[in-house]
């Protein structure tokens, strides 16, 4: 019997120990015939009373591992030696990043600047805290200038440089003697400081014009590098650090059908309102026509531990490896020699801010374990009388005897066996 360790990521063969299998492969490669009745209720955990119902050797040799399927209950195993193991690479290609990061860069893109900046305030939003900071200063710092040096020409151009401390003339600002003096008096212009010495009369109608345009200009650049920090930080980017999904997924029987499951949980109290999750893979396919698709998204049907994603404690989102599932014919060495990629995203409402979020993660094929299943993590505390998730145990699996067959033969397996109860 040849059956596949996800974790240490091999091809292994059963010994002699359990026999079952062993001589089933004699009569399907020596023999090529078809057992007896007797022979098969030998080697089967059931009873056959029917002989022309006899299941074939090639049902029997599915790789299966299950308590009802298989006498063997202790086995010992080696590993195959004209196999070579089957180490996943160190680097293995992943779209989603396990921390929800997009692993995409896009090159070649027509335009690129003059886009981003028609898109002028996401742009902002989007770039690093260290770009903002630098435009939140620039923006005062060159206005201050800018005006600075408006004011410095309408006073030189009123000539109110060659009358310095005639007492008779009158300025279109008062006290402003310098390029220095004119920047100090723009600054306080911007931010209505106001300290009183240095003012404008109706002298200049051109003065009292460039006071109500820096004022208005003023406002409208505070407006925006405050909306722009705001957004920055009420924006629900850092919302799937508390966000958790397990290292791992597995797959095992669940109410007698083989799924895909993992865990989601959230680490706040405040609840997600209207979450909802999608799960893609992303594998290669080819169509009628030939052409190849080196990275097409099927979707995945899912179902939760309840009737709605309700992230009170941490859930099980499980995918049932049915007919319409693209994993479908995988077995469990298929499914280790495979290069495909999960993708989850998990879409809700915060309830403090209100602002909906995107949370991510994927999952290789060599991260998906077969044949394991979560561990229990919800506990009541009758002290306290509070329910405790020990979320220490959150990506904790155990082994379960599941086949290792694909879950297409899995079902033909079991729908004989049904029929031969019959």
């Amino acid at each position: 019997m040849k059956y596949v360790d996800v974790e240490r990521g091999g091809v292994f063969e059963q010994t002699k120990s359990s026999d079952v299998f062993s001589e089933l492969d004699t009569y399907d490669k020596r023999h090529k015939t078809r057992p007896t009745a007797v022979d098969t209720q030998r080697m089967s955990s059931f009873t056959l009373t029917d002989s022309e119902n006899a299941p074939s050797p090639e049902i029997f040799s599915r790789n299966l591992s299950l308590n009802e399927f298989s006498v063997a209950r202790s086995l010992s195993y080696s590993c195959e030696g004209n196999k070579s193991r089957i180490i996943p690479g160190r680097h293995r290609k992943r779209m989603i990043l396990k921390n929800g990061t997009v692993n995409v860069c896009n090159r070649n893109v027509a335009k690129r600047r003059q886009r981003y900046l028609q898109d002028l305030f996401i742009t902002l939003v989007d770039i690093q805290w260290r770009w903002n900071l630098l435009v939140f200063a620039m923006g005062f710092i060159l206005t201050w200038l800018g005006f600075g040096a408006i004011w410095w020409l309408i006073n030189f151009s009123h000539g109110d440089f060659e009358h310095l401390g005639d007492e008779e003339w009158e300025p279109c600002v008062h006290n402003i003697k310098s390029f220095t003096s004119a920047f100090l008096f723009s600054l306080e212009t911007q931010h209505t400081i106001g300290y009183g010495f240095r003012f404008i009369n109706e002298e200049c109608p051109e003065a009292v014009f460039t006071l109500c345009l820096q004022s208005i200009t003023g406002v409208m650049i505070q407006c925006l590098i405050v909306g722009m920090v705001f957004s920055k930080f009420s924006r629900p980017k850092k919302r799937q650090q508390t966000l958790m999904f397990s290292r791992n997924a597995v797959i095992c029987l669940r109410d007698g059908k083989m799924c895909l499951m993992f865990r989601v949980g959230d680490m706040r109290k405040s609840t997600v309102i209207g979450a909802q999750i999608s799960l893609l893979l992303i594998k290669k396919k080819a169509t009628a026509e030939k052409e190849v698709l080196p990275y097409y998204h099927y979707k995945l049907d899912i179902r939760h531990d309840s009737d709605s994603l309700f992230l009170l404690w941490p859930t099980v989102v499980i995918h049932e490896i049915n007919e319409t599932s693209p994993l479908y014919t995988m077995s469990a060495e298929e499914l280790l020699k495979d290069k495909f990629e999960l993708l989850v995203i998990l879409e809700g409402t915060t309830v403090s801010t209100g602002q909906s979020f995107q949370a991510k993660t994927s999952y290789l094929s060599h991260e998906i374990l077969w044949g394991h299943r979560f561990e229990q993590i919800i506990a009541y505390n009758k002290e306290t009388g509070e329910f405790v998730v020990d979320f220490g145990k959150f990506n904790n699996t155990y082994e379960v005897e599941t086949p290792l067959c694909s879950g297409k033969n899995f079902d033909e397996f079991s729908r004989s066996h049904d029929r031969f109860h019959l």
